[in-house]
């Protein structure tokens, strides 16, 4: 004690405790930015997909004139904005991949890779859904890893629907939903929600709204999914934030019925299997109904001519389109 009573600070000690606090603050700050660093160069290596996608409410549509059934959903995804990354949708079911793959080994087994798809049955549950452990599928069947994806295509053999997985290359498996069973051999039909014969070769419809303008900006129309974007100044809790203005008359217009959903759930599903443009027109006039002036893009790739075209009817679609260029550039489409 008598040592610490007489004990002064000297210059040399308070370098010394001034050396050391600085060391202690390297290392320390040292072993966190290297586990970091580690961290980081780790997750380099890998791919996610998919990653905390949920299907958090939906509600089916009802009192429209529209001949195809269609769903109102909300979708959480954790991991990016994307929200139809490799989302497959049957009249089952409802798919979404959930996946973590290194895309540096190639057929090397990973402890920290996965591949899971998570299902719904579409209209009917909504929350953790279930899932299907597709790595520890694919592992049985003597693969090391996945290379590929789970496609957007569902398919069906008159009972059960399927989902494919790309394994590599030309490599596939179809998972059976209700089973959990995996196969080679492609079921026999193809559920596809859009459009089908000479109608596949149409781009997504350009049209005007003068009212409702503003909203179409913020709508992404890519069929089966219609989405709804909120801007960053709309206020969520106004009792109305739905009603927008006319620059010419300055009066106000009521969102429509379907568009209101839309809002809410900020997804819409479309269940038509055999679009036309008579159905995509009516489905755009009952989000918004002053929509005028409808035209398709078709690329030059199917035109008898070579140029692309622009069409606005049935007509003048089976006028400029080469039926022949349309089949042979789908004949090796599932």
């Amino acid at each position: 004690m008598k040592k610490l009573e007489n004990f002064s600070w000297k210059m040399w000690h308070v370098y010394a405790l001034a050396a050391v606090t600085i060391f202690m603050i390297g290392a320390i700050w040292s072993f966190f930015f290297l586990k970091e660093a580690e961290y980081v160069s780790n997750e380099r290596a890998y791919t996610y997909i998919g990653r905390g996608q949920r299907l958090t409410n939906y509600e089916k549509v009802e009192g429209l004139d529209t001949e195809f059934p269609i769903l109102a959903l909300s979708l959480k995804n954790e991991g990016d904005d994307r929200y139809d990354d490799h989302v497959s949708v049957g009249r089952k079911y409802i798919v979404f991949q959930d996946s973590k793959l290194n895309h540096y080994l190639e057929n090397e087994k990973d402890s920290e890779e996965y591949f899971k798809i998570r299902y719904y049955q579409l209209g009917k549950e909504k929350g953790e859904g279930h899932t299907i452990d597709v790595l520890k599928i694919v592992q049985k069947l003597g693969y090391k890893t996945i290379e590929g994806e789970m496609m957007s295509t569902m398919y069906s053999d008159g009972k059960d629907e399927y989902v494919r997985v790309n394994l590599r290359d030309k490599q596939s498996i179809f998972i059976n939903i209700r089973t959990q069973k995996a196969s080679k051999k492609q079921p026999k039909e193809t559920i596809q929600y859009g459009y089908k014969g000479l109608n596949r070769v149409l781009s997504n419809p350009d049209f005007i709204t003068k009212s409702y303008w503003e909203d179409e900006m913020n709508t992404n129309v890519s069929w089966p999914w219609v989405y709804y974007k909120k801007p960053k100044n709309e206020i969520s809790n106004t009792k109305d934030s739905s009603l927008s203005t006319s620059d010419s008359s300055q009066e106000k217009f009521v969102d429509s019925k379907l568009f209101s959903l839309l809002k809410k759930y900020g997804f819409l599903l479309v269940l038509e299997e055999d679009r036309t443009l008579s159905t995509t027109v009516s489905l755009v006039l009952e989000l918004f109904p002053d929509a005028t002036h409808f035209v398709w893009s078709i690329d030059g790739r199917y035109t008898k001519d070579g140029q692309n075209e622009y069409i606005h009817n049935i007509d003048e679609l089976e006028q400029v389109v080469d039926e022949e260029k349309v089949e042979k550039a789908y004949e090796n489409e599932d």
